[in-house]
């Protein structure tokens, strides 16, 4: 019986360690490829400064459109690289650890999408799955990465379908993937990812902390911390917050220079168990101002080790903060 149970208890940790999407150490999240100046994919990720790098954007699909995609100057976009060519260095960036997600939706100007029902939303995640998270060839070569990112800024209607037929992917095929949501900061309502963000399925949720000066930085950060604090009880506690911030203050109303993150905002969104780390819009802003190099250090925070507590019959892995 010992032995069974310590068999049980090892599969489950095993089990556990795969599917899990709880936080490690932190870390920050960056938006990339909507500047061509920013810099090369695997220049991004050796600069050893993130965790997770954002796509951007599959921005045109949904209600019967052909899927199109914009990377400013990377590829395609009348560029001779075609996207194609990315394969190579996604794939150097995930041996890095580092989780590489398409993000979908982007800015109304320049994005055409929508769902038109259910069975559109079904449409799209088969596409999604097909084409990005599968290995099956697809625009950015025989790739898998690591999940879908929601940066949707229009309509609210059958993005919680999308989620659901994303999620029943993951769940059925063997290969669990990450999913993301990028709301703007206001939660009451939340703007058009409100259904979806109530499926309680998205592991990482991207807070636009900006653009919005209800709950953005303006001329202090009373604004920002009363909206995490909003997040923190609105969010179940699987799912990880991310503070999202421009990385420039050319990037978007609502940026905080560096010291005052780290000396106000982060030491009060680190006291929640489902902080995760920053968010960053984007890339080539990061570049020119050196954000993340100035707050880095204090955007990580202790591991996250695990436990396993005796439940009824069961064992079950448990985290808990250190």
């Amino acid at each position: 019986m010992a032995s069974q149970r310590l068999a049980s208890i090892i599969l489950l940790l095993s089990l556990f360690t795969i599917s899990s999407s709880r936080p490690d150490n932190g870390g920050i999240a960056v938006y990339w490829g909507q500047d061509g100046r920013e810099g090369d994919l695997v220049t991004a990720c050796n600069s050893g400064n993130y965790k997770i790098v954002l796509l951007a954007f599959l921005n045109k699909f949904g209600a019967g459109r052909t899927p199109a995609w914009n990377f400013a100057g990377h590829c395609d976009n009348g560029a001779s690289k075609k996207c194609t060519e990315l394969e190579s260095e996604i794939r150097q960036c995930q041996e890095k650890g580092i989780r590489v997600l398409l993000s979908i939706g982007g800015a109304p100007h320049y994005s055409d999408y929508s769902l038109s029902s259910p069975e559109n939303a079904k449409e799209v995640a088969d596409y999604l799955y097909e084409r990005f998270l599968s290995g099956q060839f697809g625009p950015l070569g025989n790739v898998m990465l690591d999940g879908i990112d929601f940066d949707i800024e229009k309509t609210e209607d059958y993005w919680d379908d999308l989620a659901r037929k994303l999620d029943f992917f993951r769940r059925t095929t063997g290969r669990y993937f990450y999913l993301s949501a990028a709301p703007q900061c206001p939660t009451n309502p939340i703007y058009y990812l409100g259904k979806a963000i109530a499926t309680k399925l998205f592991d990482y949720i991207f807070v636009q902390f900006y653009n919005n000066p209800s709950c953005s930085y303006t001329t202090g950060t009373n604004a920002v911390l009363n909206s995490w604090d909003q997040w923190v009880d609105l969010v179940p506690s699987n799912n990880s917050l991310f503070v999202g911030l421009p990385a420039a203050s050319s990037a978007g109303n609502g940026y905080i220079p560096a010291e005052v993150l780290n000396d106000q905002v982060l030491p009060h969104a680190k006291q929640a168990s489902n902080y995760e780390g920053v968010m960053l819009w984007d890339r080539y802003r990061d570049v020119q101002n050196g954000y993340s190099n100035s707050i880095l250090s204090n955007v990580l925070k202790s591991k996250l080790p695990v436990s396993v507590e005796s439940v009824s019959d069961g064992i079950y892995p448990s985290v808990y903060k250190a």
